[in-house]
């Protein structure tokens, strides 16, 4: 078996979603986390210097998608992309709108709100120096804010952003209805990249017990490989 080193940041969705590709292929795997001040060395894995980096057998994968990629060209078994076309495109469009569109409502309910943002805080500086924090903290409120700006969630109100949001997992809601995945019939990297994003919001968000109220996301949210 192959040396495999996860290299990441724990409250990502991204690394929560490759969490998710080696489990979901059975692949044992070690988790090297950059908290706190230690993401400046992030940059040194990458040539676009984000997480997740995979490490495997010293040869380092950039990005989830094509670390999910990576996975079923090693690991046949129990593919993430599924071969059939119709299937496969309704794949790529999930994924993509996972990480292009969800993402920011992830990102604006951890990091615009200020007890959700201080969870994330718990989770991104554990195991470091306590000053960090207060680091980290300032880094997030002029990056994040601006991010979300730029994207335009940050300039709605906190009212039209939920109904926004809760509008999409409504409609999330009713594709469940007799069908077990997003894709097809077999869970795959699109339910693991939709749901990644969603664990990631309910691990922080005061939203956890709105987003679980709808039952077949709820049930869905149960079935996928654990992170």
């Amino acid at each position: 078996m192959a040396n495999v080193v996860l290299h990441q940041w724990e409250m990502s969705p991204f690394c929560n979603k490759t969490r998710r590709c080696l489990n979901h292929k059975g692949v044992p795997f070690t988790v090297v986390n950059y908290n706190g001040l230690l993401a400046a060395r992030a940059s040194s894995l990458s040539k676009v210097g984000k997480l997740p980096v995979l490490e495997w057998d010293g040869s380092r994968i950039q990005d989830s998608t094509r670390i999910a990629h990576f996975l079923d060209e090693k690991i046949p078994a129990k593919p993430l992309y599924p071969k059939e076309p119709q299937e496969l495109a309704a794949t790529v469009l999930w994924e993509d709108w996972a990480g292009q569109s969800l993402y920011f409502y992830e990102i604006y309910f951890r990091m615009l709100d200020p007890a959700s943002l201080e969870r994330g805080l718990d989770l991104i500086c554990a195991g470091r120096p306590k000053w960090e924090r207060a680091v980290m903290k300032f880094v997030f409120k002029r990056r994040y804010p601006r991010k979300l700006r730029e994207q335009g969630l940050a300039r709605l109100d906190r009212a039209e952003v939920e109904q926004q949001f809760f509008a999409l997992l409504a409609a999330l809601e009713a594709l469940f209805e007799g069908r077990p995945a997003l894709a097809g019939m077999e869970i795959g990297i699109a339910d693991i990249s939709v749901g990644a994003q969603l664990d990631e919001l309910c691990r922080t968000s005061d939203l956890r017990d709105r987003v679980l109220a709808y039952p077949r996301i709820k049930a869905w949210l149960a079935k996928l490989p654990p992170a």
